[in-house]
């Protein structure tokens, strides 16, 4: 029982810090287009209004993150922090759901 107490508690920890790798590769990514390519980041920002509008430009940025726009600055800090992006999820998404698993399975144990 002890093992799966600890499997449960690092497939937690894990699914937690890939989450959280996703959130951090985005605003990595997006700080590294601005201070690097200001001109396409304005391009993102002001694209519809005209104005910076937040929950917009983040819309736009992870529209951006998805296309393969980025493989066309060679840049290799873009393209690794997009590839973290994408990745993380899938690598977060098996551990919250092995937890899961661990916790039902723990329960029925009683």
């Amino acid at each position: 029982m002890v093992i799966a107490v600890y499997a449960y508690l690092l497939l937690l920890i894990g699914a937690v810090l890939f989450f959280l790798l996703h959130i951090v590769a985005q605003w990595r990514f997006t700080r590294l287009l601005r201070t690097r390519y200001p001109g396409q980041w304005k391009t993102i920002t002001e694209a519809d209004t005209g104005r910076p509008n937040g929950l917009a430009n983040w819309l736009r940025v992870r529209r951006v993150m998805r296309s393969d726009a980025p493989a066309l600055f060679n840049d290799a800090s873009l393209t690794r922090w997009q590839g973290w992006w994408r990745r993380a999820p899938w690598l977060a998404w098996p551990c919250w759901f092995a937890a899961m698993a661990i916790q039902w399975w723990a329960m029925k144990q009683g």
